[in-house]
Parts: structure tokens; C-alpha cells; sequence
């Protein structure tokens, strides 16, 4: 399994601006085959980063596919800039190190 971590804070004062882009560009996000989970997850200390979303892949091939699609390059290289500060991202393989069975 792989992990694309986006760490993004908000612009100061418009995190009201911020979700409510995210509402728009949702179905978008979720829409293609090889995603395999998304999810988001607000900071609960208000803290940077503000904001992590996680994309769920089967694997890097999958991800690679998602990512190279228009409508998410859109979403995430032409419309995230105006709506976050700081954006980084995390690429993460899933290990079986710490599994529970």
C-alpha cells in the first residue's frame, strides 16, 4: 500500500474559504478507479500543518495513474496553491513491521 500525504495549512482567516472549495473539488478527488481511499484529518491542536489528506494506492502504478490524470493535476498543481499555504508532501509504503494478527 502506498500513502500520498498532503500537509497543507490554511491561508490566516480563510479556513471557511478553504472548505468550502474542498466541497466543489471532492467528487473530483474520489471519483478515479485507482484511488483506493481518501480521507482528511484536521490538526486538533490548530497547530501547522492544519490540515493532512491522505490518498490510498494499491500501489505506485496506480498512484502514478491518479496523479497524471488533468483533472487531478488541476485540482492539486493549479486550484490547492490558492486555496493552502505550505503544502508538503509525504510519500509513504506501508511495512508489516507493526501489524496486528
Amino acid at each position: 500500500m502506498i500513502k500520498y500525504i498532503y500537509a497543507v495549512d490554511y491561508p490566516i482567516g480563510k479556513k471557511r474559504d478553504y472548505l468550502e472549495w474542498v466541497r466543489n473539488i471532492a467528487d473530483t478527488l474520489q471519483e478515479p478507479a485507482e484511488l483506493r481511499a481518501i480521507a482528511s484529518f484536521d490538526n486538533y491542536f490548530s497547530e501547522s500543518p492544519h490540515r493532512l489528506i491522505e490518498f490510498v494506492f494499491d500501489n505506485m502504478v496506480d498512484a502514478a495513474h491518479y496523479f497524471e490524470r488533468k483533472e487531478i493535476r488541476r485540482v492539486l498543481q493549479g486550484e490547492l496553491p490558492a486555496h493552502a499555504e505550505h503544502v508538503r508532501i509525504m510519500v509513504m509504503e506501508r511495512r508489516g513491521d507493526y501489524t496486528k494478527e
